[in-house]
């Protein structure tokens, strides 16, 4: 296997200590060349060693993530990066990201799979490049391969305002830009359900997503329109255009149906579906960063409008500028929820779900204190119940609540984890903890379950659940979890009703290699072989 040279920089010891016990890194082809307490150090590092991969914290002394990805990518263009972030860090991880970031990892949330997925992910694009030399970008296979790179790069500089009007000018030109330093308008897409879109491309390769998307939005978009197409990761997408002139009503007629047609598009030949948001016009490239926050401030407000709309800046200017509330469930409210949970009667629950929500958008609460208001429901349910189940999407009811992309999805998660909890009740004896966690186990085995995640719902601590697991079941929770999904594996190869990668997914396992490896390894033969 080739190896890599890694990077760990957080100014936390125990988060270094933690992350660098995480894995046997040279099993996934890495090596850890060093470690750094601040991004200062990191960059004396990386001049020393010339690292393949760092993964570093945002908020450092000294130097901080940004700045060190900033420097870093200077010298060692092919280096690429992972953030360590909070949840708080949300808009810092966006623009790492734009800095080239290849991915994030949220700290509270790191497991021993979501590091290996993430490095699967890097070792995978360091492999495509490895014969160019360290500190050098790879080499295009072709001139437009190269053009577009540059484009692309060009205007993530404006957007990031590292180049004045002038620069930006000199390069227009030299690079043949459609656009040109006039009347601009920035639309940015973002696709819908974009985790749930990933999952089906993982295994093919995420870059195919980004292909099929930039392919498609050309053929939309006649290379004769003066609008210029930018891939600003996976999920979103740029378009940048000129107004040649026209009124705005007839630039905005236009851009309505330019995006409705895309709509249109890629949910027949993707299924997939965006949402935009829409800038007002500004004037040359030096505004374009300005245009990019307003088409961004737009999108985000599909939080509260619903998914698969194209928004207007002008139409929500002043509509986002919601109230941050701290006391969001007072003990006042919180009896009429004991109340309406003792009741034992779903409309009663589903009722009390409508009034809290009616509530907080009569007080104007914003996206961040409405998702803390559920968690908080979510908090009183649980421990009501602590038996009550998440659905079957989700890993669990707080991780839904926090990644949910719009509220009326989140409250429809939350009346359905309510209402659960009303079935799901019953006396303690009935049950031991290892029957509840083998039950969650063969109910959600297709999904990314975990002895921490499983502990979570029946509200026990993970230590404790491992170890009577093993006592009442005679083995281990993980080898337990696998058994199970390798004869439900096993039956699906049996009906050869779907390809070995879907069956793969369809027991919980993501990544096609590991699965038909670890397959071989409990039955004794390759999938391919054990269907004949």
């Amino acid at each position: 296997m080739m190896m890599f040279k890694l990077i760990i920089v957080d100014d936390e010891l125990l988060m270094r200590i933690g992350i660098r016990s995480m894995l046997e890194w040279e099993a996934h082809g890495f090596r850890l060349v060093g470690e750094a307490a601040n991004g200062r150090e990191a960059l004396d590092l990386a001049h020393r060693m010339s690292p393949d991969l760092i993964i570093t914290d945002i908020k450092m002394p000294l130097m901080d993530g940004l700045c060190l990805i900033r420097e870093v990518s200077k010298a060692l263009t092919s280096c690429k990066f992972v953030i360590l972030s909070n949840f708080d860090e949300i808009g810092y991880v966006k623009e790492a990201l734009r800095l080239g970031a290849s991915d994030y990892l949220i700290k509270s949330e790191i497991s021993k799979d979501a590091l290996a997925e993430v490095l699967a992910g890097i070792r995978e694009k360091l492999e495509t490049t490895a014969g160019t030399d360290a500190g050098r970008f790879p080499l295009p296979t072709d001139y437009t391969e190269s053009l577009t790179h540059l484009k692309e790069r060009l205007f993530k500089d404006l957007i990031s305002g590292l180049l004045d009007e002038r620069e930006a000018s000199v390069k227009a030109e030299q690079l043949q830009l459609r656009v040109r330093s006039d009347l601009l308008v920035v639309s940015k897409l973002r696709i819908d359900r974009f985790e749930e879109v990933r999952r089906k491309y993982v295994e093919k390769d995420e870059r195919l997503l980004r292909f099929s998307v930039r392919n498609i939005l050309e053929e939309i978009i006649p290379s004769s329109r003066s609008i210029e197409i930018v891939v600003e990761n996976s999920a979103e997408y740029l378009l940048i255009s000129n107004t040649l002139g026209k009124e705005w009503p007839d630039v905005r007629s236009e851009l309505e149906k330019l995006l409705g047609s895309i709509q249109a598009t890629m949910k027949d030949f993707m299924n997939i579906s965006f949402s935009s948001g829409i800038s007002t016009v500004v004037t040359g490239f030096r505004e374009v960063k300005s245009a990019y926050r307003e088409a961004d401030y737009a999108l985000r407000g599909r939080f509260f409008a619903g998914i698969g709309q194209a928004a207007f800046y002008e139409d929500m200017a002043g509509l986002l500028e919601k109230e941050q509330i701290e006391n969001v469930l007072d003990s006042g409210r919180e009896l009429l929820l004991q109340d309406a949970l003792d009741s034992k009667h779903a409309g009663q629950i589903v009722a009390y779900l409508d009034e809290f929500r009616n509530d907080l958008d009569h007080r104007r609460a914003d996206e961040k204190s409405i998702r803390m208001a559920y968690i908080r429901l979510t908090e009183m349910i649980n421990s009501r119940n602590p038996r009550a189940r998440q659905s079957e999407n989700d890993r669990s009811p707080y991780e839904a609540v926090l990644t949910a992309e719009t509220w009326e999805d989140i409250h429809k998660l939350a009346a359905e984890y309510a209402c659960r909890s009303l079935s799901d009740g019953r006396p303690s004896d009935q049950a031991s903890y290892a029957d509840m966690a083998a039950e969650m186990i063969h109910r959600y085995y297709a999904e990314d379950i975990s002895l921490q995640s499983v502990a979570g719902q029946i509200n026990v601590h993970p230590a404790y659940l491992s170890r009577i697991f093993k006592q009442e079941k005679g083995e281990n929770f993980i080898s337990y979890l696998t058994r199970v999904r390798i004869e439900r594996a096993k039956s699906i190869l049996e009906s050869r009703n779907y390809k070995i990668y879907e069956v793969a997914d369809k027991v919980g396992y993501h990544n096609y290699t590991y699965f038909s490896k670890l397959f071989k390894k409990v039955v004794g033969v390759s999938p391919e072989e054990y269907r004949g």
